[in-house]
């Protein structure tokens, strides 16, 4: 998963606290003696997970401090001082880069949320998926009684990422909006997976429409029921011009999530409000949060 330019300057911000590693020149004994290598070690293994600065980290890894798992290690006089230079290079680096993303990237809003766009080929399609996240979101949270805006208040390049300021009662419908986007997008794909089987078994045409005219009842079902819980959970009234925006708004996003979207909290969001969200790492496993009906057979 390719991070933010915020996300990349939070992981640096801790990897920068980690420099604590000693290599100092032994003239007696013609050696360096390098220790806090296992530490060393991690924020190298770090950098590389972020993919920066690469020929040097292949450098470090190649070296001897990544044969032996050992905190400790003494290390020959020309060696040493290459690892030396790339080590303090490599610092040099990560803190120069670190100060430009301060500078330049804002801080977020806790009331905010992170949407990432799905690949954009042109100026048509940007605007298609504009259009679908501003109507999938406003339809839901511009209304009196959640108080919501949808005001953007940065976007990075690259993959595209929209940190978009919503309002502190928004940002629980919005995280409830993605999290049931994300249960019917995984539902649709359990179709998709279930249509590949039954045209795999040779089933006749008739058989195979019944099959998929009653996965589609059924997605159209889990909408219902999710757009209703999601009602139930936020609002106050049970307004059917209101159950049909959610609707409207779950498929919109769920077919986003498909090309690639992700809606995120903001990183400066509180674990409570973050657990909201759906991990896009994990969106095949989500399971609908609407409480399950007791079986009578289970007493």
């Amino acid at each position: 998963m390719k991070l933010s330019l915020k996300q990349t300057r939070q992981q640096l911000q801790s990897i920068s606290k980690k420099f604590n590693w000693e290599i100092d020149y032994n003239n007696g004994r013609g050696e360096y003696n390098a220790s806090g290598l296992i530490l060393a070690r991690e924020v190298i293994n770090e950098i590389e997970s972020l993919n920066l600065f690469e020929n040097l980290i292949n450098q470090l890894k190649s070296s001897v401090i990544f044969t032996s798992a050992n905190d400790n290690m003494n290390i020959k006089t020309q060696e040493g001082a290459e690892i030396v230079r790339s080590l303090e290079l490599l610092k040099e680096l990560i803190e120069n880069f670190l100060s430009v993303l301060l500078k330049t990237i804002p801080e977020e809003n806790v009331d905010s949320v992170n949407i990432k766009l799905p690949e954009i080929s042109d100026f048509d399609e940007l605007s298609k998926v504009s259009r679908d996240i501003h109507l999938a979101l406003t339809q839901v949270i511009l209304n009196d009684e959640i108080n919501g805006e949808t005001r953007i208040v940065s976007v990075e390049n690259g993959s595209i990422w929209l940190n978009v300021f919503v309002g502190a009662t928004a940002v629980s419908v919005v995280a409830s909006l993605a999290w049931s986007a994300a249960v019917v997008y995984k539902k649709i794909q359990e179709g998709k997976l279930l249509e590949q089987q039954v045209r795999g078994l040779k089933v006749k045409n008739d058989s195979l429409e019944d099959i998929l005219k009653a996965q589609k009842a059924e997605t159209e079902l889990l909408i219902q029921a999710e757009a209703d819980f999601i009602n139930s959970e936020h609002f106050k009234t049970n307004e059917p011009e209101n159950i049909e925006r959610i609707k409207s708004s779950l498929s919109t996003l769920s077919k986003l999530i498909e090309k690639g979207a992700e809606i995120q909290p903001a990183l400066v969001a509180p674990e409570n409000v973050a657990n909201l969200f759906p991990n896009p790492k994990k969106i095949l496993n989500i399971e609908s949060r609407i409480k399950k009906l007791a079986d009578p057979n289970d007493n």
